[in-house]
């Protein structure tokens, strides 16, 4: 799969009579690779995932490769994008299986011109991949919250999108859960694919990500590798702690708060 880099300049993005997001731009992002969200609560993330995705007003320029997203109409950038929303709507009334099977045939995919059958198969492809093929006949308003979450990555898994915009894909599963879905999201990167991701979980962004966002209050506070976007200076005055960003025993970052900044 070949697509190009995401490439985020001059994007603006909000609600009515509140704009959150105003000229923001990153450096591009290459396609095979992991970018985490980070920052605190409304710092802009999911505004930032929701404007790309199509799902908000926008304005700037979106090009995914050679392809301007922003000058498509929603049913045409859903052909190269898939958004992981944090939770699916409480009242569903349609199984996994059946969830998954018309994400699938509602998106104008050039990939999926099958059938039934088809669409069936390869929703229970992903639905084995994130291990809850055993969850297909249950109800997704029975499912618990993990449960719920792994339905809805599922949903966007299927389309097999160019770029997967993931909303707190992680914060409602436990440790082993957790794994399972980062080990998933680094093999749709190894793919080809771009991902993009909001995770609260510094230590688990800085395991998992090849590149690291850090917002604060609508723009980008720092950006990178993990070791160059998370920093004692970045978490002091993005968070308001005091913090040390330190290597385990196996190298890998860890981020340990001791505090609040006083004052």
């Amino acid at each position: 799969m070949t697509s190009g880099p995401l490439a985020i300049t001059g994007f603006s993005a909000g609600y009515r009579n509140r704009p959150v997001l105003t000229d923001f731009s990153l450096s591009p992002i290459p396609e095979g690779s992991v970018t985490a969200l980070v920052g605190p609560n409304a710092a802009g993330k999911s505004t930032l995932l929701r404007g790309l995705a199509g799902l908000l007003p926008a304005a700037g320029s979106v090009r995914l490769g050679g392809i301007e997203l922003s000058a498509l109409g929603l049913a045409q950038r859903a052909g190269h994008v898939a958004f992981m929303p944090q939770s699916l709507p409480q009242g569903a009334e349609l199984s996994v299986l059946e969830a998954v099977i018309g994400a699938l045939k509602a998106s104008p995919l050039a990939e999926f011109d099958g059938g039934l059958t088809e669409a069936r198969r390869r929703a229970v492809d992903v639905l084995d991949r994130l291990g809850i093929v055993d969850l297909a006949l249950d109800g997704i308003g029975r499912l618990s919250g993990g449960q719920r979450q792994l339905a809805s990555l599922a949903q966007a898994m299927v389309r097999a999108p160019k770029l997967l915009l993931l909303d707190e894909p992680t914060s409602a599963l436990d440790l082993r859960h957790q794994l399972d879905v980062m080990t998933v999201v680094r093999e749709l990167a190894r793919e080809g694919r771009i991902v993009v991701a909001v995770l609260h979980d510094l230590t688990l962004a800085a395991a998992w990500a090849d590149h690291v966002v850090v917002l604060d209050h609508g723009r980008c506070a720092a950006q990178g590798r993990p070791e160059t976007a998370i920093t004692p200076e970045i978490l002091r005055s993005v968070y308001g702690v005091d913090a040390r960003v330190e290597r385990c025993s196996r190298g890998r970052l860890h981020i340990a708060v001791d505090g609040p900044v006083p004052g």
